[in-house]
């Protein structure tokens, strides 16, 4: 019922804004090799002295300050005949202006477009992509108006493609509201544009930058397949509007959502090969998840946004970690993973999480909140101090699902809680952290509040067990250290263990420089900083990753040994034991001793036939 209610609203919206004049920008290129757009708008002044115009400081589902006003290249507006207005600039993203008695003023100003990612803009010869946060002036505090923009094309430009609603003027494209506007992307210039409908409703795949390596018809068509196989899983589409998948062949790998679209960059060779395309699947699984997840059911502190200041929430490993979870087990359910590419898959979620030292430093619920100046900001440290929602949240999202069917008894799972959630929190409401915790132990038929604690709220090792218990499964042995024999004692080769450092190196203009310290390695007990110098050890010279290894390997494990580097221009020398590489795969499989009940809960998860295929 509350899908239903949420859809009658979002077409009440409309009627509430419709009666007033939209602002109309007007999108231009006339310097696309120089990476400049343009942009003119047309707002209306409803009577007001002043107007105060804004541009947002960052974009929604991508969390830190980026100030897109600094790619602003001079403000200035006119009346109706063309006469200049005051323009005054009161604050980094914030300008006044006078409106001398207009209806209208017209507002001008070039942008600087050379960011090629989900949340930034890029204007170059052939094609434009166009984000809402880092494009739109619009007045401040007034976002319930209507929108318009019109896309001037250069020559040999075909189109443009948008979230937005097309109207019947080519090129023009229409919102309700800032929300709606600051969540369209934009592409134009010659896509390639392939559509199919799944309930009735168009979607579109648009892309750029395919050349001739890029089957975009095929894609669509897996692309089809991951729409139905969410669909099947929530029950229904949660829009009845076209939907739209930017696809950016750009080389780098990302996403972000939108209400009616999302936008990915990725390689235009994943084309070429099975594993590739699975990895461009992966990628519109875990985006597409958003349409639901993220982008209608929604943290409460997610909306309605403050575009000028961080949205701080402690739910990220909901909106992320989950979806990084579902990602991969949704396309398992779909038939393109099998139960063992699966194991694989999340065996490299949980190998990461081991891995990670910060894992003992910071929750998940605080790396949430911390999202807004840790995880995009990442330093030489982030390995020690950093727990990612995204990695960790999806290990988290495997030991939850597998608690709920533990506790119910395997008549409920995480399934049922998203969907649960999804009916009651969606829409205008959003939830709390506390509010899903309560309604994941409301599904499972037990309090888990004091369990969710632990889990989220608390640093610390995740515990596995009670899920490979359930489940049947167990971690691979792990492999007996290498060892050399090239020592022997009283003319008998003896095995030696492998020796380990633990640090992370780089050659820097010919040196061989400490890039990162794991907490917990040799390299961190010793005293190594990054930016060292590592010169030598032992007297034995090291200028490079192989020598490096080889001297550590051939020392052995437990050796006592002397580091020698420079340290902002000083040679000191620092005495470490080396140790043997931890030689943990965290590889999950099936146990040999499974039992047939184990066995068929596994295939219940994946949904196959068969738990061990």
């Amino acid at each position: 019922m509350l899908r239903r209610c949420c859809l009658v609203l979002a077409l009440f919206v409309p009627l509430l804004t419709a009666a007033r004049e939209p602002i109309a920008y007007t999108l231009s290129f006339p310097a696309a090799a120089r990476h400049y757009a343009d942009v003119e708008a047309v707002i209306p002044t409803d009577g007001a002295a002043e107007l105060t115009l804004f541009m947002p400081t960052w974009t929604p589902g991508s969390y830190l300050i980026r100030e897109y006003s600094r790619n602003i290249i001079d403000v200035t507006a006119t009346d109706a005949a063309g006469t200049p207005l005051t323009v005054e600039k009161t604050s980094k993203n914030r300008w006044q202006i006078t409106t001398a008695g207009a209806d209208a003023i017209t507002v001008a100003y070039r942008l600087f477009c050379r960011e090629i990612n989900v949340r930034s803009n890029w204007v170059e010869r052939d094609f434009a992509v166009i984000n809402g946060a880092p494009t739109y002036l619009t007045v401040a505090d007034d976002f319930q108006r209507p929108y318009t923009v019109s896309v001037e094309l250069p020559e040999g430009w075909v189109r443009s493609e948008s979230a937005m609603t097309y109207t019947d003027a080519a090129n023009t494209f229409t919102a309700p509201d800032f929300d709606t506007l600051v969540d369209s992307p934009l592409i134009a210039g010659s896509p390639q544009v392939d559509t199919f409908e799944v309930d009735g409703v168009l979607h579109r795949l648009v892309t750029i930058g395919g050349g001739d390596v890029w089957d975009n018809t095929r894609a669509a068509r897996n692309l089809q397949k991951v729409v139905e196989i969410q669909r099947d899983f929530w029950g229904f589409l949660p829009y009845d509007e076209p939907y739209t998948v930017f696809n950016l062949l750009t080389g780098d790998r990302g996403g972000l959502e939108h209400r009616q679209s999302f936008t990915m960059t990725a390689d235009r060779w994943y084309a070429s090969t099975r594993g590739g395309i699975k990895s461009w699947l992966s990628l519109v699984s875990h985006e597409f998840f958003h349409a639901w997840n993220g982008k209608r059911l929604r943290p409460v502190e997610l909306g309605p946004f403050d575009y000028e200041h961080e949205n701080y929430t402690p739910s990220l490993w909901i909106v992320e970690g989950l979806t990084s979870y579902y990602q991969h087990l949704l396309l398992t359910r779909g038939g393109y993973n099998t139960p063992a590419q699966y194991l694989r898959a999340l065996s490299g979620s949980i190998a990461g999480t081991q891995r990670t030292p910060g894992r003992l430093v910071q929750s998940l619920s605080d790396s949430s909140f911390d999202a807004w100046i840790k995880a995009y900001r990442r330093d030489e440290n982030s390995l020690n101090t950093l727990f990612s929602y995204y990695g960790g949240g999806a290990v988290a999202g495997f030991i939850i699902d597998a608690q709920i069917q533990i506790v119910s008894n395997g008549q409920a799972s995480l399934d049922d809680v998203m969907q649960a959630a999804y009916e009651r929190y969606s829409g205008e409401h959003g939830y709390s952290e506390a509010e899903f915790i309560a309604l994941a132990g409301e599904i499972a038929g037990a309090d888990l509040t004091a369990w969710f604690d632990e889990l989220v709220h608390h640093p610390g090792e995740f515990d596995y067990q009670p899920a490979l218990d359930w489940f049947g499964l167990e971690f691979e042995a792990p492999r007996p250290p290498p060892s050399d024999d090239a020592y022997p004692v009283a003319d008998e080769p003896v095995d030696r263990v492998r020796g380990w450092l633990g640090a992370n190196t780089k050659s820097d203009g010919g040196k061989l420089v400490v890039s990162a310290v794991p907490d917990g390695t040799p390299a961190a007990a010793a005293g190594l900083a990054v930016d060292d110098e590592l010169i030598a050890i032992d007297h034995h010279r090291v200028g490079d990753n192989g020598t490096l290894n080889k001297v550590v390997r051939n020392l052995g494990a437990d050796t006592a040994i002397d580091l020698l580097v420079s340290r902002q221009g000083l040679l000191l020398t620092l005495p470490a034991t080396l140790a043997a590489e931890p030689t943990e795969t965290w590889q999950l499989k099936v146990r040999s001793d499974a039992t047939d009940a184990q066995k068929a809960r596994v295939a219940k998860w994946l949904q196959t036939d068969d738990g061990q295929r």
